[in-house]
C-alpha cells in the first residue's frame, strides 16, 4: 500500500478534500493499493498540528498538491501550510502531483507557488470534482506502471559484494540435473570456471573480469541466499482444521532448487497416501496431486514480492486443506479472473522465471493455474481456489480429509503380475486392501484350501515387496494393509 498526503488550503478546499477521501475508500483501483492521510479525518494523539503534518509527509510515499485562488495563511516564514509540507515532501522524494483549479483570480502566493513547481513536478487543472479524481487517477496508475518497470528489474539487479565465490556448488550442480533436454546449457557444466555458464543461465553477469550474482542467482545458486536479499518459507503441518497445534513444522531459507526438494519430503511425510487393488493392478493412489500442489508451490517462489523484505512463503497443511501464501498481490493489472482463463499473464520476476523454466520443474510458461486445476479435478477433488489479502496472494487446495481419492486415468498403476505375483497373493491383497481387514494363517488356509507353509510362503512375499503389514495380536500373526 502506497501512503497519500493531500496538502491544500483547508478552507478552500474543504468539499474536495472529502470527497477525495471518499473516493479512494470505495474506488477498487485506489483502495487497493493507495491509503490516503487527511488531516482533518486523523487523530492527533495529542501533538500539535504543525508536529503531525510533517510526521505524515514524511512517512508518505505520494504528495498530492491542490492550489486554487486563496494561498492561505502565511506563517512567520513566509509560506503557507500547504507549501511548508511539500517542501518538507519534496526534499526527499519526487512523486508530487498537483491539481489547479481553474478560476479567474488568484492571489500572489498562489501565482508564485504555481511558478515555482512547474519544473519540478507533474500537474494538471480541473474544474468539478469528477474531473479532479479522474485526474488523480490517471496520474495514479502512471505511478503504478512506473513502479512496476522498475520492480520487474528487481531480480536482474546486479550484487556487486558478490563473487563467484558466494557460488554454492551443490546448487550448481543441482540445476544442471534438473535440466531440460537441452545441449547448449548442458555442455556448459563442466567448465572449469563457473562465471560464464551462470553468465549464460542468467544468474548473475562478468563485469571486468569479476563475476556478480544477481538477485534471481543469488536466490538459485548462492551459498547463503539471506546474505543478499529476504529469504524465507515456512511449511507447518497442523493438527486439525486450525492454526492451533503444529505437529511438524520446517523453516527453509536455502536455494529455490533445494526448497523445492524439502517441500516435496515435508508433503509426502504429512499427507496421506497409499493403493487400491483393481483387477490384476495396483493403483497407487494420494490425498492430494503432488503436481498440483508443487505447481502452486513453485508458482508461489517464482513470482512472490522479494522487496518485502519482513515477509516470507508460507506452505500450511490441515486436515482438510493446504495453504500457500505468497508475499504480493498479483502484478497490477492483473486480475484472478484473468489468471485462471491464463489470459494477460505478466511475470513480476522475468528472470527469476527464466531459469525456472529451463529445468523440468516449469514445464510451460503462464500456463500453472490451468494445469493446477485440471490435476485437482482428474483427482476428483474441488479447483483450487484464489484469493489475495491486503499485500499477498493465497492458493488453498480443498481435500477430502484423510479420505483417498482415485484419480481419473492413473497412469500410477502397477500390474501385479509383473511383481510375480499368484492369484493366491492377489485376491489377499484385495481383499485386505480394498476392505481394511487384516488376515492370519487360518484365514488363508479356509479360503484357499492350502497348507500352513504354503499360507507362510504367500504372505512372504507380500511382506517382502512391502504390500502388507506384519502384527502379533494374541501370539497370531496378523497381516494387514501397510501404513504409509
Amino acid at each position: 500500500m502506497f501512503k497519500v498526503f493531500i496538502s491544500s488550503n483547508q478552507m478552500e478546499f474543504e468539499k474536495e478534500r472529502l470527497f477525495i477521501k471518499k473516493e479512494f475508500e470505495e474506488d477498487y483501483f485506489l483502495k487497493s493499493f493507495f491509503k490516503v492521510f487527511l488531516f482533518e479525518k486523523s487523530p492527533s494523539f495529542g501533538l500539535s498540528a504543525e508536529t503531525t503534518y510533517f510526521e505524515e509527509v514524511r512517512k508518505s510515499d505520494i504528495y498530492i498538491g491542490l492550489i486554487g485562488s486563496d494561498y492561505g495563511t502565511i506563517k512567520d516564514n513566509g509560506l503557507s501550510a500547504t507549501e511548508e509540507e511539500y517542501d518538507e515532501f519534496h526534499a526527499s522524494n519526487p512523486d508530487s502531483f498537483f491539481y489547479i483549479k481553474n478560476a479567474d483570480v488568484r492571489d500572489a502566493g498562489s501565482e508564485k507557488f504555481i511558478a515555482k513547481i512547474q519544473d519540478d513536478n507533474k500537474y494538471s487543472f480541473f474544474d468539478t470534482n469528477e474531473d479532479l479524481i479522474e485526474e488523480i487517477k490517471e496520474s495514479l496508475v502512471k505511478y503504478i506502471e512506473k513502479g512496476q518497470k522498475e520492480k520487474d528489474n528487481f531480480d536482474k539487479k546486479l550484487i556487486l559484494n558478490s563473487s563467484i565465490g558466494d557460488v554454492d556448488g551443490e546448487a550448481y550442480d543441482l540445476f544442471f540435473d534438473l535440466l531440460k533436454d537441452d545441449d547448449s546449457y548442458t555442455k556448459l557444466k563442466d567448465m572449469e570456471d563457473k562465471s560464464y555458464p551462470l553468465e549464460r543461465i542468467g544468474a548473475g553477469e562478468i563485469v571486468n573480469g569479476t563475476f556478480h550474482l544477481n538477485n534471481a542467482g543469488a536466490l538459485f545458486f548462492a551459498r547463503d541466499v539471506n546474505e543478499f536479499l529476504s529469504h524465507e518459507i515456512k511449511m507447518v503441518r497442523f493438527n486439525g482444521i486450525t492454526k492451533f497445534d503444529a505437529i511438524d513444522r520446517m523453516d527453509f531459507k536455502g536455494t529455490l532448487l533445494v526448497g523445492i526438494r524439502e517441500f516435496e519430503k515435508f508433503f509426502k511425510r504429512n499427507t496421506a497416501s497409499g493403493f487400491i487393488i483393481e483387477g490384476m493392478n495396483r493403483i497407487n493412489v494420494d490425498e492430494y496431486p503432488i503436481k498440483a500442489v508443487r505447481e502452486g508451490f513453485i508458482n508461489a517462489l517464482a513470482h512472490r514480492n522479494y522487496e518485502r523484505s519482513s515477509s516470507f512463503i508460507e506452505f500450511y497443511i490441515f486436515d482438510d486443506r493446504i495453504e500457500i501464501i505468497s508475499p504480493g498481490k498479483l502484478k497490477y493489472p492483473l486480475t484472478i479472473e484473468d489468471i485462471k482463463k491464463d489470459e494477460g499473464i505478466g511475470h513480476r520476476n522475468e528472470r527469476i522465471c527464466d531459469i525456472f523454466y529451463k529445468t523440468n520443474y516449469m514445464e510451460h510458461i503462464g500456463r500453472g493455474i490451468s494445469q493446477m486445476t485440471d490435476e485437482m479435478v482428474k483427482f476428483g477433488l474441488d479447483e483450487p481456489e484464489f484469493s489475495e489479502g491486503n499485500d499477498s496472494f493465497k492458493v488453498v487446495f480443498k481435500g477430502n480429509g484423510e479420505k483417498i481419492t482415485i484419480p481419473e486415468n492413473s497412469g500410477n498403476v502397477i500390474n501385479l503380475k509383473d511383481l510375480g505375483l499368484n492369484r493366491r497373493q492377489i485376491d489377499i491383497l484385495t481383499r485386505i486392501t480394498n476392505n481394511n481387514v487384516s488376515m492370519t494363517y487360518d484365514d488363508h488356509i479356509k479360503m484357499f484350501n492350502t497348507s500352513k507353509p504354503t499360507a507362510e510362503r504367500d504372505f512372504r512375499k507380500l511382506l517382502e515387496l512391502n504390500l502388507v503389514k506384519k502384527s502379533i495380536v494374541n501370539k497370531k500373526a496378523l497381516f494387514s494393509a501397510p501404513d504409509y
